[in-house]
């Protein structure tokens, strides 16, 4: 069964986000909700993903990430988003499965149905629409994203309130290159090549790739 499956990634974000008193809103499935779709706009489900979904129907980190609504009346929602996606993006980014984005900008989260392996896990990376289509890989797969954003949010230094000492800004991924490097399966599969096709138009992307090989060889 999907709530069966273990999330301990997922856990561990939202932990961190409550230990550290940073704004999260999570609200669980409406009870009327039906049973989790096994595939979104021609795209098999992630299983990961079908498993947040039978957990949560709405969750939102305040200036970090928003996660789409499986089904949703008046907000963007994941079948709508995708069903659009694949109109408007040329392949490969046409058959990627936006699940999230940016909290404060356009950026988006999706996972790679063309990279699933035996257990039904995609990876997940974050995509670049403003101006030539490109995306960088972030994990290995879904749960793996959710505790690799724990550990960004953790490494975060705490915000006093006051401007002249604020520290800088910080954003994922390109601020979390050492928090990905952790994550050995994402290492193998970067040094494998298997997301070049995702990154081939922005050299951005690769030099950026080549920092998370350079900060695995280093742990």
């Amino acid at each position: 069964m999907q709530s069966a499956t273990a999330l301990p990634g997922f856990e561990r974000l939202l932990e961190v986000c409550r230990s550290r008193a940073h704004p999260l809103k999570v609200e669980p499935p409406l009870p009327s909700a039906s049973p989790v779709e096994t595939s979104v706009a021609g795209q098999p489900m992630d299983s990961q993903l079908a498993a947040v979904y039978s957990r949560v129907g709405y969750l939102w980190v305040r200036d970090e990430l928003y996660l789409l609504p499986e089904h949703h009346e008046r907000r963007p929602d994941l079948h709508r988003v995708n069903a659009h996606w694949r109109k408007d993006w040329v392949e490969p980014f046409g058959s990627l499965l936006v699940f999230a984005k940016d909290d404060r900008l356009a950026y988006c989260y999706a996972t790679v149905p063309a990279l699933v392996d035996a257990r039904g896990l995609q990876p997940v990376v974050w995509v670049d629409v403003y101006e030539a289509l490109y995306a960088v890989p972030v994990a290995s797969s879904l749960d793996h994203f959710f505790a690799t954003y724990a550990r960004y949010l953790e490494a975060a230094p705490k915000v006093t309130g006051d401007e002249e000492y604020a520290p800088p800004l910080r954003t994922f991924p390109w601020s979390a290159s050492e928090a990905i490097a952790q994550d050995a399966e994402l290492v193998r599969s970067l040094r494998a090549g298997h997301f070049d096709f995702l990154m081939k138009a922005s050299a951005r992307a690769r030099e950026w790739v080549e920092q998370v090989l350079a900060a695995s060889v280093r742990r």
